[in-house]
Order: C-alpha cells, then structure tokens, then sequence
C-alpha cells in the first residue's frame, strides 16, 4: 500500500497561496522550460518537471520528455512530491524501486516508473512551499553534490520568481479596485460595457464611432474622438498599463550626471 504524507502544519496557508496563483490547471510550458532545460543540462538527467501543488492536486506546468498526451495533473496522493514537501533539503533517490516509500508507488511496482529520482521543494523566501521542481531518469544515475547545490540554488530563485509573481498580482488587482472605486465614484453612470468600449478605444480596437456616444457624453472622448483628460485619469486609475518613462526634474547642473540619470531605467 502506497503511503500518504502527513499534511504540513501550515497546509491551509500554502494552498491558499497557490491557488492564488491562478496556474493551477494551465500550461505554462513557455513560462518554466527555461528552468527545466537548465536542470536537464546540468544534471544529465532525461526528465525535468515544474509542478505546483494545491490542497488536492500536482500540476504540471512545464516538463521535458513529457508524453504528448499525458495528464498534467493528478491527485497528490499519488505523486511522489506530497513525500518531499516537509523537507527543507532535496531527496536524491538513485533507485526508486529500492526506496521504502517510493517502492511501494503502484507505477513502480508495475515497472512503469524506474530509475533515480530528484526531488527539489519550491519555497518561498519564508519557506511556504508551492511544490516542486523534479528531475528524473529511467535507469539509475548517479548526480554529484555540486549539481544538486546548482539545482537547488537554481529552484531557490524559481520560489523567488513565483513569490514576486503572486506579490504583482496582488498589487495589480488592488490597484484595478481602487481604480474601479474611482469611476464608480466620479462616473455613476458608467456601465461595465461603458468600461469595456473605453479599453477598446485605448487599445485601438473600436470600428464604430457611433459606440462612442456614450464616452463621449460622459466626457472621456472628445467630439472629434480623442482621448480627453478625464479618459486618461480614468485609465490611468486602473492601472492596466505599464509607464514607459517615469517623469523626473533634471536640473542639468551636473550635465554628465543630469545625462545618466535619464537613462538608468532604460
């Protein structure tokens, strides 16, 4: 029988994470394979995986020798990953079929899964752990303690990169409120489609002018259909679009600093 792991302590706080990541159930191959090729590269090992783990699945987000149709996400009661989650070090497995708890997995039995396994918990810079990165390879191979310092050291900033992920969006979805409070608040009468159409004429994407009566009795579009000022607080309130260039007061007293000051965020 194929044990289960115990539930961490902070289960409910670690799911709740993930899930706010919103990737759970989506293909993030672009994204990751970065990530799963370097790992690849530097261990020599046939199979990379990215995985997240919620309250009741592992989902794939991004692997190499993945079969084209094959599930990517699965109960975590059956994954290997729910074993490594406590751990704050890697689990190197040169044989799984020789490893108490990984032995006993149904896929190992069959013969299905051989080889060595690496197990590496994605964390975050407080140590909340939102799953794992894995290495695999059909036949027994050894890995040296200076890869898996360089794979770890690599799945550390992979945590990083997941961290700050989940701090934009919230920042974002905060910002979009209080910019959707703003219009509620200074345009009552604007409706949702209203909303819709102003983003449209923003993003150029509008084909009727007569849908921009409505903008343009509220005042956000011009009669000669412009943006006007107030189209572009409104937009600028919810923030859905990145600043190329933030503004600044140069004085070009020190004309050599005044010229590198206008370039250090380029």
């Amino acid at each position: 029988m194929y044990p289960v792991a115990d539930k961490l302590p902070n289960e409910i706080e670690r799911a709740a994470f993930v899930e706010a990541l919103a990737l759970i159930g989506t293909d993030q191959q672009d994204e990751f394979y970065a990530f799963c090729e370097i790992g690849k590269l530097l261990s020599g090992y046939s199979k990379t995986m990215v995985s997240l783990i919620d309250s009741t699945h592992q989902c794939v987000l991004s692997g190499i020798s993945l079969e084209p149709d094959a599930d990517r996400s699965w109960p975590v009661e059956k994954s290997f990953c729910q074993h490594i989650l406590a751990d704050l070090e890697p689990t190197i497995v040169y044989d799984i079929s020789e490893h108490p708890v990984f032995g006993k997995h149904p896929n190992v039995v069959s013969g299905k899964m051989t080889g060595s396994y690496c197990g590496f918990p994605i964390r975050t810079s407080d140590n909340l752990v939102l799953g794992t990165y894995c290495l695999g390879n059909d036949t027994p191979k050894a890995i040296s303690t200076e890869v898996v310092s360089a794979v770890d050291n690599m799945v550390t900033k992979l945590g990083a990169y997941l961290q700050r992920q989940s701090n934009i969006q919230r920042d974002n979805s905060h910002k979009m409120l209080l910019g959707l409070k703003h219009a509620q608040e200074h345009y009552p009468e604007l409706t949702l489609q209203d909303l819709i159409l102003l983003i449209e004429f923003r993003n150029g994407n509008f084909k009727n002018a007569n849908d921009l009566k409505p903008l343009k009795k509220l005042k956000l579009i011009s009669e000669h259909e412009k943006l006007t000022d107030n189209g572009a607080e409104l937009l600028d309130k919810l923030n859905l679009y990145d600043t190329s260039f933030a503004s600044r007061k140069i004085d070009f007293t020190d004309q050599a600093a005044a010229f590198d000051a206008l370039f250090e965020d380029l």
